[in-house]
């Protein structure tokens, strides 16, 4: 009985010791990670005393010269000498940040010095005007049946988005971008004595419901006046189709505006509930700006540059079709190519249908029809067609066919399809070469440095801002440069000279480089919290470890004794039987 207690004992001693070292074993673990810790805590306050901000010298009203901590509020625009300004750029892009009224003026303007102090000061003019806000989804289709001043104060993004329809009031997208997702509808379904100012949509569209009508900032639009307005995607649906808008009648104009978005119309089908008998014209009628025009329409400083295409007729890289009215186009361009396939057309085309034959589409315009009078004036199409039409008839134009219209007048207007366009000279503008009384609202002191801008934009081939949160934040400034993700530069104009230089801090006198002592004096304070966290840490996993081996050593003491013993009983056995 005494050789099996003995043995019982040493069995549970031993599991005793295996659990030991396995606790051991974990907090030596556990010890190894509180080193790692140790180490990386360590590593963020040495990058903390690495840490420095920069600084950009400003002059005080008694002659003083004092150094701030740079922000981009107070530092962007602001002077190198007479002649030159800071400006910040974007290392991967080229673009150039700047505060958010430029960045608006100049997206939605036509890229000219003209069409870019007009939409600045739209833009300036209206910061203190009364206007409802608008920041959601819920408020923006609340707009529907609405006459009042709206300014939307927030970017937005909507899904499944229904269109506001029968908008009759002011809405100003303040600059802010609005993106259209899963939908099948533009913004606005159709606006009525309204005016758009300032909005920039981003959105694809594809509606194989409804027939008529789709442009991402409206589908219809009577009596409407637009202005630096920018719609960036594609559209896919029936006819009567824009990448701005669908049809644009009555009393309206646009101006300054900017569509890129890829324009795809097909021909109604039994696919969707129309019989064959009612495609009584096989066309299309959209464009890669506005599909239909009718009306009183002003077109002006304007440009889209998406693709048009469609599986019949009457496209335009610009414009699809005017119809009726006194309709004017001035200093626009189109970019875009444009591709008429006809694919339903054929010699065996039913005759009792009312077009027997297919009109030319064209890269700027489609056709002019049924007594409208048209006169395109220093416009440019870029486009080219993309096939040679198909069907009965392979003829395109480029700035339209008139057919039973009044008049079509084409004055001073080009086109890469008849192989004209000049060779354009670039001139940079200078602010005396400006009439500042045609913008009222653009504070005179101001206009050298907004010109400056432009030109700055013009090279670098677009804008970006920076939100609030980081504008005012000196630390948001230095690390987006320290860290290789921006780069300042300069810019220069006198005369008729022009040049963009890349500068360093190191070797600008208007600039230096200080201890960020916010920054080390937090990672001062979270050093020494960390490492007392440590400390306690680590003396309790030492004290766990002392409590483990003392009963290791106790356990090891238990198992030797116990072992003699059993060696003295079996002795014993057998002596008795020997």
């Amino acid at each position: 009985m005494g050789l099996s207690s003995s043995q019982a004992r040493l069995l549970s001693l031993t599991g005793r010791m295996h659990d030991i070292e396995y606790k051991a074993q974990r907090i030596e673990a556990q010890k190894l990670q509180l080193a790692n810790k140790t180490r990386r805590v360590y590593e963020d306050y040495l990058n903390a005393l690495e840490q420095i901000r920069i600084q950009n010298k400003i002059l005080n009203t008694d002659g003083s010269v004092t150094f701030v901590d740079t922000t981009f509020n107070n530092f962007i625009g602001s002077k190198v000498n007479d002649n030159s300004i800071y400006i910040l750029r974007d290392l991967e892009s080229g673009k150039i940040y700047v505060p958010n009224e430029i960045r608006s003026a100049f997206n939605n303007s036509d890229k000219t010095i003209d069409g870019f102090m007009k939409s600045l000061d739209s833009v300036i003019s209206n910061e203190n005007a009364s206007y409802t806000s608008i920041t959601s989804a819920e408020e923006l289709m609340s707009l529907s049946g609405s006459s009042g001043n709206f300014r939307l104060d927030k970017d937005l993004v909507l899904d499944n988005w229904e269109g506001i329809s029968n908008f009759k009031g002011t809405f100003d997208g303040n600059g802010h971008t609005i993106t259209i997702n899963n939908s099948q509808e533009g913004l606005f379904l159709d606006t009525n004595g309204a005016t758009l100012k300032n909005i920039e949509i981003t959105g694809n569209i594809n509606n194989t419901d409804r027939i008529y009508y789709h442009g991402l900032l409206a589908a219809y639009s009577s009596n409407t006046t637009v202005e630096n307005c920018s719609v960036t995607g594609s559209i896919h649906g029936g006819k009567y189709i824009g990448g701005l808008i669908g049809q644009l009648q009555g009393n309206s104009s646009v101006i300054n505006c900017d569509a890129n978005v890829d324009v795809s119309a097909d021909l109604i089908s039994s696919d969707n509930g129309v019989s064959e008998a009612t495609k009584w014209d096989c066309v299309s009628y959209s464009g890669g700006f506005i599909g239909r025009c009718e009306g009183n329409v002003s077109i002006e400083n304007c440009k889209s540059s998406g693709d048009v295409s469609s599986e019949y007729d009457i496209i335009g890289g610009f414009i699809g079709i005017t119809y009726r009215g006194s309709i004017n186009i001035k200093n626009c361009v189109s970019e875009g190519n444009v591709e008429a396939n006809r694919n339903g057309l054929s010699t065996n085309f039913d005759a009792t249908l009312s077009k027997k034959t297919v009109r030319p589409s064209g890269t700027f315009l489609g056709e002019c029809l049924n007594t409208a009078t048209v006169n395109i004036d220093n416009c440019y199409a870029y486009g080219m067609p993309m096939n040679d039409g198909g069907g009965i008839q392979t003829k395109y134009s480029d700035f339209g066919t008139s057919y039973n219209a009044t008049s079509l007048t084409v004055t001073d207007s080009y086109s890469k399809y008849a192989n004209n366009i000049p060779a354009v000279t670039t001139i940079r503008p200078q602010a005396s070469d400006i009439d500042q009384t045609n913008y009222p609202n653009v504070p005179s002191d101001m206009m050298n440095y907004y010109v400056q801008m432009f030109n700055a934009l013009t090279e670098a081939g677009g804008a970006l801002t920076v939100d609030d949160e980081h504008a005012n934040d000196p630390d948001w400034f230095s690390n987006i440069v320290t860290n290789g993700f921006a780069i300042i530069s300069t810019l220069t104009i006198k005369d008729n000279y022009f040049e963009l230089y890349d500068v360093s801090v190191a070797v600008d006198t208007n600039l230096q480089e200080v201890e960020n002592k916010s920054k080390l004096r937090k990672a001062e304070a979270q050093y020494e919290a960390d490492m007392k966290r440590i400390d306690m840490k680590d003396r309790k996993y030492d004290y766990d470890l002392a409590a483990l081996e003392n009963e290791r050593n106790a356990i090891k003491q238990e198992m030797e004794t116990l072992k003699t013993v059993a060696k003295d009983n079996v002795e014993r056995t057998f002596k008795l039987f020997g």
